[in-house]
């Protein structure tokens, strides 16, 4: 049907019933067709907000994609190309990229997806959702990140979006300028920029966006709050699960970027002749390298434009978001990241441990952290501390430092045995996600979790709607120290209702190894 057809039918519908088809949404990228899901939810997916960052375009900064063509929005779109590799790629992919229906990977992926209420009321607040996976992996489309119950019992729109991961989107490539390189947050940047273009075409308020993420997306919602000043960030407030950027060295690696050019048979010198062999690799052949068990990770590069190495001064001196937010972790995030480590501490702190800090950590120095644990059991601890609890810490006292207002600090702890992935797996990373978004197995949950999960969305909910009052009830604004009862603990002793799930206990009373020793390697101040 013509444009102009089409639109007329819109405008008949809109006269004789007094409002426009529902799953008829003109936006910058065109006149979207969604579809009526359970409860009511209207679903848009596969929504093109850039154009294919393909051929010319690999490694290029997203281009906002314009039209004002109908585009039918019932579906998702692929998954940008993903990397399983190292130690943990074969369970990260059985549990993180849905196996028994893979996603789709292509290069041309960035997409994003709206679910609505079926409301029409005006002025909706939104959340937006990063998805995690070591800036290596993830996607939008698994089953685990649906946005209808969430969209439904708690009254919002959600908004989800796809970005580049791995070598395509954090390549590392001194063949690039240094502010080309972390390709994956300028498409989360572009992601934000459509939502405060286009969100009020579905009943959404521009002024009223929350962004969520978990891991990887936790620590790229912190560089968003880092890299956007008091004036001009796209959101009001944040959700962080799991992750926070740290301090870090500012001088540039392109080690990974250089053997994987060597090993698809672009050997030049770094620079345009290089980068032009590269573009012409078919992106099957780079996947096929960056899946090997030794392929190796890359990481963003710091910029000073969208990732600061010392994001914890910036806080501190305030040149960053001040908004609202809650940033925690679960009580066993580390139980998931230490497998296939070495049994042995010694071994393990060499292999992981080590290199993070830059310097050698010896088991001599770990032990005295974690009195009463095992080895097995040190090893998860360390790596829950270095990677989410000590960042959590420090980037909740430094918000409050800083005189930012309506900091909330969790740790999360429930254990269902129908979401235990191997023995002593705990309430391990990400476990909260499907209590979070509903997305349970409604056939093997307990009563409880079912009770927790609406529980969690009213949580997020609650914040969403109003990111200055507190999330639930008797949840205290955080104040670091010992003298004070703020930090939440959610379910830890199988309180899943509303009005019980939290326990306020001493705000640092999960922090004294990173006090007594991993802030040193995290924080620039030591």
């Amino acid at each position: 049907m013509p444009l102009a057809l089409l639109l007329a039918s819109v405008l008949l519908v809109s006269a004789c019933f007094g409002r426009a088809t529902p799953e008829l949404v003109k936006t910058t990228s065109g006149l979207l067709r969604g579809q009526v899901e359970a409860n009511g939810v209207l679903s848009f997916k596969g929504i093109r907000f850039a154009h294919p960052a393909t051929g010319d375009r690999r490694w290029e900064p997203p281009a906002p994609f314009v039209s004002t063509v109908s585009q039918n929005a019932t579906h998702f779109g692929p998954a940008c190309v993903q990397q399983f590799n190292g130690i943990t790629g074969a369970l990260d992919e059985r549990v993180f990229n849905n196996p028994s229906n893979p996603p789709v990977e292509d290069e041309d992926c960035l997409f994003l997806n709206v679910w609505k209420p079926a409301t029409d009321v005006a002025n909706l607040p939104v959340l937006v959702w990063i998805y995690g996976g070591g800036l290596a992996f993830g996607t939008a489309s698994v089953p685990e990140y649906d946005g209808l119950s969430i969209s439904a019992n708690e009254k919002l729109i959600m908004v989800s979006f796809n970005y580049r991961t791995n070598v395509f989107g954090f390549p590392g490539a001194p063949d690039l300028p240094l502010t080309g390189n972390n390709l994956g947050f300028l498409d989360q940047e572009l992601a934000f920029k459509w939502v405060q273009e286009n969100i009020a075409q579905f009943g959404g308020d521009p002024q009223k966006v929350t962004i969520m993420g978990q891991s990887a997306g936790s620590q790229s919602t912190s560089a968003a709050i880092s890299r956007h000043s008091a004036d001009d960030a796209p959101f009001r407030a944040a959700i962080m699960l799991s992750g926070a950027d740290v301090s870090t060295s500012p001088i540039p690696s392109f080690a990974a970027f250089d053997s994987f050019a060597a090993a698809v048979g672009c050997t030049q010198v770094p620079g345009a002749t290089r980068l032009a062999c590269l573009r012409r690799v078919p992106s099957a052949v780079i996947r096929t390298f960056t899946n090997q068990l030794a392929a190796p990770n890359f990481l963003p590069l710091i910029d000073n434009v969208t990732l600061f190495s010392d994001p914890l001064q910036r806080i501190r001196t305030g040149k960053t978001a001040r908004v609202p937010f809650i940033l925690g972790n679960t009580q066993d995030d580390g139980t998931i990241v230490s497998v296939n480590l070495p049994d042995n501490l010694t071994a393990a702190l060499d292999e992981f441990v080590s290199p993070f800090a830059r310097t050698t950590v010896t088991a001599d120095q770990v032990r005295p952290l974690y009195p009463g644990l095992n080895d097995t059991a040190i090893i998860a601890a360390t790596l829950r501390d270095i990677l989410f609890l000590c960042p959590a810490s420090l980037w909740t006292a430094a918000a409050v430092d800083a005189g930012i207002a309506d900091v909330h600090r969790y740790a999360y702890g429930p254990v269902f045995a129908d979401l235990q992935l191997f023995p002593g797996a705990g309430a391990w990373h990400s476990s909260e996600l499907p209590e979070i978004f509903g997305t349970f197995n409604r056939s093997t949950a307990t009563a409880s979790e079912v009770t927790l999960s609406g529980t969690m969305q009213n949580i997020v909910g609650n914040f969403v709607r109003n990111p200055t009052v507190s999330p639930a009830l008797n949840w205290p604004k955080y104040i670091p120290g010992s003298a004070t009862k703020t930090l939440a603990k959610l379910a830890y002793n199988g309180n899943v209702l509303v009005d019980d799930v939290l326990q306020a206990v001493q705000s640092d009373s999960l922090d004294t190894p990173c006090a007594a020793f991993w802030n040193q390697f995290l924080d620039v101040r030591f």
